[in-house]
């Protein structure tokens, strides 16, 4: 199954009667909004300090956990949310995984990699699109069985991320179903492996924070001005498409606050004499 190398779509939206996704462990499903950030904290190295006794931290922090069903602690599935979930949905090519798992690989099989992942990120990316305006999307580099293949999708909106949800649940992607889920998760950044990110990761593939697939500047800036061109109506469309003004101002200004080292100091030496006359600050 290479559906992103092959330059088509690989969605089809077969119908199928499945049950959705079920509540929670206890059986209480709750809203998103409900969470209350407290008691999942990390420490330097990344590891998170549980002050939690009935939730499970690491569903809470990255949206699963490697024990399932059986984990002994909660697992609140939230049941709206601006960020959707969608599991086991990229396809992980043996080059993928040999550069994920640390194996032995070269500058080729890396190459390989890293295309077949950028097809497959701009044609999910432009599907998922379509039912909203999308903040951040991430697909997870991991190959523990409960991550692998993960990807996270953020709206700005709840009401597109439902609708996402709804609209994408049941449909196949090559041959994979695609079951959508809500999850707890809201800031990738607090979610993912920090060593990862920054160094190494020691514990590899199998870690259970999130190691996020590396999506390249000029990639993210193609797919968020291909989305905006699809679909004006999106709240910052006018923005984007009219080359961000907005940061170009803050340059221009900022460039005018530079000064130059003769310049700071005439002004000290101003402010200097000001305050041995007693005089207001120039």
């Amino acid at each position: 199954l290479k559906p992103a190398e092959l330059g088509e779509s690989a969605f089809c939206g077969a119908p199928l009667l499945m049950s959705r996704a079920g509540s929670g462990k206890d059986g209480f499903a709750e809203s998103l909004s409900n969470y209350q950030r407290q008691g999942f904290n990390n420490d330097d190295r990344g590891f998170i300090n549980d002050e939690d006794r009935i939730n499970c931290p690491f569903y809470f922090k990255i949206g699963s956990c490697r024990n399932g069903d059986r984990c002994n602690r909660m697992h609140s599935k939230p049941t709206s949310g601006q960020t959707i979930l969608i599991p086991h949905m990229y396809p992980m090519i043996p080059d993928a995984m040999a550069v994920a798992n640390d194996d032995e690989w070269d500058d080729e099989t890396y190459a390989r990699a890293q295309e077949h992942f950028e097809n497959f990120y701009e044609e999910v990316f432009g599907e998922l699109a379509k039912f909203g305006e999308i903040e951040d999307m991430i697909v997870l580099d991991n190959v523990s069985e409960h991550m692998l293949g993960n990807v996270y999708c953020k709206y700005y909106r709840e009401e597109d991320a439902v609708k996402a949800a709804q609209d994408m649940t049941n449909r196949f992607y090559g041959s994979r179903l695609i079951q959508v889920e809500f999850t707890p998760v809201t800031d990738f950044r607090e979610s993912r492996c920090r060593a990862f990110h920054e160094t190494r990761c020691a514990r590899g593939g199998q870690c259970n924070f999130m190691h996020v697939k590396h999506v390249p500047k000029s990639v993210k800036r193609r797919v968020i001005r291909e989305m905006y061109e699809e679909h004006p109506n999106y709240e910052r469309a006018k923005v984007i498409l009219s080359g961000n003004p907005t940061s170009k101002k803050r340059k221009v200004e900022v460039a005018l606050k530079q000064q130059t080292d003769l310049e700071r100091r005439a002004k000290i030496a101003a402010w200097n004499q000001a305050h041995a006359r007693g005089a207001p600050l120039p």
